[in-house]
């Protein structure tokens, strides 16, 4: 069974139909390329090039004949809107696409990070809603497909988003602690925003979560360094580790510097960012962090469920019930990352 319902499915299919409109070969014309894969290429090629325009054609051609390496890249350039003008729509199309196609393919396949992303980004989509579709918000259908990416396909992105949901009760009931489990499944692999966010828990202690401070102080610690590292520097991230520093003791200091070799970060790291810091940087102020709206509570899951906070993995839960067009062509999947 299709993870969208028809009448989601007939409206995104009607609306990509009328903004795409597929060539017309006539019998006596010759193909427009000789092979979906080559159309791949030659899309992919000139996009490395910078030609978005020209490349669009080419993945737009492949895409339609199942090349999912053409279906990711124009659902990131539409949801990007950098290169192309951004058109929610269409991106919608082609994640959802992938994610019908893809949903139950063993996660150890070496496209299964892709199908995650879809799933995610759908996730997404159903969070906020696409007024031009009209999509209405859902969030309690974004939290299935966050799941799916987050349990099935160990994707940090969704496992950072479901606890930000947990956290807000948004689509949900609210549970700290379950929001704890899925915020630690995507520290673990370095992803810098559950790391923060965790880390802050831990640090002030909520119901459910018990106060572990110097833990805390280290989750942070690495959440404002990974940022750095990235390139792509945070002023919440750093607001919330410059606020635990400042207020942490020398013990608790060295505590978390002792931690920071276990979390997958430097033992150096601690005092490298506080050697950075200056008496401006300790100025405290209110900590802002945007979650997700609340929406009414539905029920929650029962601990079987849901992931636990540790070592122990979490089990893949059950497919969903999606479609899955295994007959598709995966040629083309080289070359997706960004």
């Amino acid at each position: 069974m299709p993870i969208f319902s028809a009448a989601t499915v007939g409206s995104a299919l009607a609306a990509f139909i009328i903004l795409t409109p597929a060539a017309v070969i006539g019998a006596d014309e010759p193909p427009l390329y000789a092979s979906a894969t080559e159309a791949y290429r030659q899309g992919a090629s000139a996009m490395k090039s910078g030609q978005t325009a020209a490349a669009v054609p080419a993945l737009e051609y492949a895409a339609k004949r199942g090349v999912l390496g053409a279906q990711l890249k124009l659902a990131r350039l539409y949801a990007d809107g950098r290169d192309v003008p951004k058109d929610d729509t269409k991106a919608f199309y082609y994640f959802q696409h992938i994610a019908d196609q893809y949903a139950e393919i063993p996660s150890s396949s070496p496209i299964a990070k892709y199908v995650g992303e879809a799933f995610v980004a759908l996730g997404q989509y159903y969070c906020d809603g696409i007024p031009a579709m009209p999509l209405l918000p859902d969030p309690t259908y974004a939290v299935g497909l966050f799941r799916h990416a987050g349990a099935y396909f160990g994707n940090a992105e969704a496992q950072y988003q479901l606890g930000r949901l947990y956290l807000a009760g948004a689509g949900l009931e609210k549970n700290q602690t379950i929001a704890a489990n899925w915020l630690a499944m995507a520290a673990r692999k370095q992803h810098p925003a559950a790391q923060a966010v965790l880390g802050e828990l831990l640090w002030r202690g909520e119901e459910g979560v018990s106060q572990r401070q110097a833990r805390g102080l280290a989750l942070l610690t690495l959440a404002n360094e990974n940022t750095k590292a990235s390139g792509r520097e945070s002023a919440w991230i750093r607001q919330l580790y410059q606020e635990a520093f400042a207020h942490a003791d020398n013990s608790t200091r060295k505590q978390a510097e002792a931690l920071l070799p276990q979390l997958g970060g430097s033992k150096r790291a601690t005092a490298a960012t506080a050697a950075k810091i200056t008496p401006k940087d300790l100025i405290v102020t209110p900590s802002t962090r945007a979650l997700a709206k609340p929406a009414a509570p539905a029920p929650s899951l029962s601990a079987v469920d849901e992931p636990r906070l540790g070592p122990v993995d979490v089990v893949p839960p059950a497919a969903m019930g999606m479609s899955v067009g295994f007959g598709a062509s995966v040629d083309g999947v080289g070359g997706l990352e960004r």
